[in-house]
């Protein structure tokens, strides 16, 4: 027993420090780690939300991850509740390199090109552009060593006329393993495909930005600069948050990409012929995907004649309940003029069950939250993405063409309902079940189109930590985090400025002028940091100079 729980201690240690050797930054000084299930996010939601439960499920997570029914019975009166029971709520996130954030399952079905089976090797998400190098038979510049996952592939030179990358946002195997029967698609193609049950997120942070920056350019975090969701600052006494691909006076800037994503160069090794698509209502997910789109092509065709190309990358435009695009770079398909947020509604009101009502779409914009939570969002985002392969390829003729095609789609209702409701509540279940459905009717459609002809790969971009009310896990925000560490200078200059330059939730980067000039340590901001306590419990586990991260290889 005491050898098991040091093998499981050094577990969790190798595991971060791997994930934080492939993802600090030039100016990284500390890997922050906190105990399992604490969440160091921005803010709490000010409203709380009515969740519904089975108790059966919730056996499920709690048997899961080592959690005690009689603790969560003290708290919610479990044995008094019926089978079906609601409880009000608050919010979850993820980000850490706990197994509940990082193990995925990655599916890819293409008997063509993949050997059928049930694998337990070890595989990250920077893998999938070189697995698709591999069956194109193209040399992808940040490919990375697939070592025993070469098993995986038959012998032929022939090639899919479309690869379609299916990403279920926070569809990490928490979610499969709470609600297990509500996939039953899925579940099929476990027995009908390539089935990885032991996906990895190898880097940190658990966070959508940087698991789809992954799986669109194979790169990690410490070369591809995406390393979170957002960054926080301190100025004059307020936090700051700056979101991922945001330039000066809020533009939009994709240059903090600094690597190519595999569409970019698999588009301009083939002028600009195979058609590129990617769709997610954030923009964080659908660039991650993409890459640089016409930026990339004016960058590396300066002195070309050819007309650079313009991907079909487009996102949601909440404040106009549409979808849009960064025309610098992308176009969006006609097919998303359809496809207003509001008529959408209206138009399946009668056939989508859920758990809002939107008057008019000033009512549906102050619910925005709720419909990118439900089944409307995930049978909007299927249809649009069918649409769109029937506009740019099938009627130009283009599944033909012997140019492989990539197109992405990231289904985020899971995740949007997995941090409103909680990703253990029958509303999830309800998205799951959804999800499911549109991913089956996706692989139908393909089939219809393409025969044998295509490879579909789906997975996740993280996984989620179990709701607080459930786990007892403490809530920390970035306010509260830069206020007790500030602490260690002079009240007259904790308003001013800052010892933290900047913090992500498990990367920070230190004002090294300041701490000499009020001679604090390295070694007294660990321990200021180390002694932050939520509800009189320690929040951080454990935190690591940047000379304590070993060097590591794949």
């Amino acid at each position: 027993m005491i050898v098991l729980m040091v093998l499981v201690n050094c577990k969790w240690e190798r595991d971060y420090k791997r994930a934080a050797f492939f993802s600090m930054q030039p100016d990284t000084d500390l890997i922050l780690a906190p105990y399992p299930f604490n969440i160091f996010d921005r803010e709490a939601r000010d409203a709380i939300t009515l969740s519904h439960y089975s108790k059966e499920d919730i056996k499920n997570i709690l048997e899961e991850n080592d959690l005690s029914w009689d603790h969560l019975n003290s708290q919610w009166q479990l044995e008094l509740e019926e089978e079906e029971f609601s409880k009000e709520v608050n919010y979850t996130s993820h980000y850490t390199q706990y197994s509940y954030d990082t193990e995925i399952p990655i599916w890819i079905y293409g008997p063509k090109w993949f050997q059928k089976g049930v694998y337990s090797d070890e595989i990250f998400q920077q893998h999938i552009p070189s697995i698709y190098a591999k069956i194109l038979h193209f040399d992808f510049q940040n490919k990375i060593p697939l070592n025993a996952l070469n098993k995986i592939f038959k012998e032929t030179k022939e090639k899919p006329e479309i690869i379609v990358t299916i990403v279920v946002d926070q569809g990490g195997k928490q979610l499969y393993k709470a609600h297990k029967g509500s996939y039953p698609f899925l579940e099929s193609l476990s027995n009908n495909s390539t089935y990885f049950k032991k996906g990895k997120v190898a880097h940190l942070e658990s966070h959508t930005a940087v698991g789809h920056m992954a799986i669109g350019t194979g790169a990690f975090p410490k070369d591809a600069h995406i390393f979170s969701n957002e960054v926080y600052t301190y100025i004059d006494g307020k936090v700051n948050h700056r979101p991922v691909y945001q330039g000066a006076n809020n533009s939009f800037d994709i240059s903090e990409l600094n690597v190519a994503s595999f569409s970019d160069v698999w588009d301009l090794y083939l002028n600009n012929d195979p058609v590129i698509i990617s769709q997610c209502y954030a923009n964080r997910a659908a660039v991650g995907m993409a890459g640089h789109g016409k930026e990339f092509q004016i960058l590396k065709n300066s002195s070309s004649q050819t007309l650079p190309d313009a991907d079909f990358v487009y996102w949601q435009d909440v404040k106009n309940l549409s979808w849009e695009t960064y025309s610098n770079a992308y176009k969006k398909p006609i097919s998303t003029q359809k496809y207003n947020l509001y008529q959408y509604y209206i138009a399946n009101q009668k056939n989508i069950q859920t758990h809002f009502e939107a008057k008019n779409p000033i009512d549906l914009l102050t619910k925005i939250h709720h419909f990118q939570a439900s089944e409307f969002q995930v049978k909007m985002d299927g249809a649009l993405f069918r649409d769109t392969i029937e506009e740019t390829i099938l009627k130009q003729n283009k599944h033909k063409d012997g140019k492989t095609d990539l197109a992405y789609l990231t289904l985020k209702a899971t995740d949007a309902v997995g941090h409103l409701y909680g990703w253990e509540t029958k509303e999830a279940k309800k998205v799951l079940q959804a999800t499911d459905e549109e991913i089956k009717i996706i692989y139908d459609f393909l089939k219809a189109n393409y025969g044998d002809q295509f490879v579909l790969l789906v997975t996740a971009d993280h996984g989620a930590a179990p709701m607080p009310e459930i786990s007892n896990g403490l809530f920390l925000t970035h306010e509260d985090f830069f206020t007790k560490v500030n602490e260690l200078l002079p009240e007259s200059e904790r308003k001013k400025t800052s010892l933290v330059k900047w913090v992500a939730h498990s990367q920070l980067s230190l004002n090294k002028e300041l701490m000499k000039q009020y001679q604090i340590s390295e070694k007294m901001v660990i321990n200021k940091i180390l002694s932050i306590e939520v509800n009189q419990k320690k929040f951080f586990r454990k935190i690591w100079k940047r000379d304590e991260i070993p060097n590591v290889s794949l």
